[in-house]
C-alpha cells in the first residue's frame, strides 16, 4: 500500500498522475495542500481589499461625472441664452419627482431646455443629454433641490445644493459635491455647514 507522504503528482502527456516515482519537477500531496492553504488565505485577504478598491473608483467616477454633468448643463445655458436644467431620471426621458425627504440620483439624471422658464419640464422639452450613474452608490439631495437650473449667464440661483455620495462598502467613506450660487461645484468630505454627510436616508433607496 503506498504512503499518501510518498505520492508524486507527475506531469504528463496525459495531466497529473499519481506515482511513487516522478522526476525532480514533480510535487508531493502535502506540497499541494500546504499550497492551496496559503493561496486560500491570500484570497481571504486581497478580495476584501479589492472590493474596497472597486467601490472607491465608482465613487470618483461617480462625483467626475455629475461635476461634467454640471458643467455641460452651465454650457449649454449660456451657449443658447436659455435656462438650462438638470435633473434626476429614472427612464432618461422625464425628471423624476422627490421620493420622501430626498431626491435620489443615482438612477441617472437628464439636462432639458426649459424654454419657457416654467420650472418644469413640458412635453416640447425633451432631453437634450442623458447621464448615467456608477453601480453601487446611494446618491441624494433635499427634498427642495429637486434640479439644478443655470441662466444663460451661467449662475444657479438657488441656495446652495448639496449631493452626498454613499458607497456600498463600509470603508469608503461619503463624499459631497455642493453647488454654489455661482453655479460652480466642488467636492467635499464634509456638507457645507462642516458637519458629516449622513447616508442613513438612502440606505433603502439603492
Amino acid at each position: 500500500m503506498l504512503n499518501s507522504r510518498h505520492l508524486r503528482f507527475c506531469a504528463g502527456k496525459s495531466g497529473l498522475a499519481l506515482s511513487p516515482r516522478c522526476s525532480s519537477r514533480a510535487f508531493s500531496l502535502y506540497e499541494l495542500l500546504v499550497t492551496l492553504a496559503v493561496l486560500t488565505v491570500l484570497a481571504t485577504i486581497a478580495i476584501p481589499s479589492f472590493r474596497q478598491m472597486v467601490a472607491s473608483q465608482r465613487m470618483v467616477a461617480a462625483l467626475n461625472g455629475l461635476i461634467t454633468a454640471l458643467h455641460t448643463t452651465r454650457s449649454e445655458a449660456i451657449r443658447r441664452g436659455e435656462r438650462a436644467v438638470l435633473c434626476p431620471s429614472r427612464d432618461g426621458r422625464l425628471c423624476s419627482a422627490p421620493d420622501g425627504s430626498q431626491t435620489f440620483w443615482h438612477h441617472g439624471y437628464l439636462l432639458y431646455i426649459d424654454k419657457n422658464a416654467n420650472h418644469q419640464q413640458d412635453p416640447d422639452e425633451p432631453a437634450t443629454r442623458v447621464f448615467e450613474t456608477a453601480p453601487g452608490l446611494r446618491i441624494h439631495t433635499a427634498r427642495s433641490r429637486s434640479s439644478v437650473a443655470y441662466k444663460p449667464n451661467g449662475l444657479a440661483p438657488a441656495s446652495n445644493t448639496t449631493f452626498t455620495f454613499c458607497a456600498d462598502h463600509p470603508d469608503v467613506p461619503a463624499r459631497t459635491v455642493i453647488v454654489s450660487n455661482s453655479g460652480r461645484p466642488r467636492t467635499s468630505t464634509r456638507l457645507p455647514d462642516g458637519g458629516m454627510p449622513d447616508c442613513s436616508a438612502s440606505v433603502a433607496a439603492l
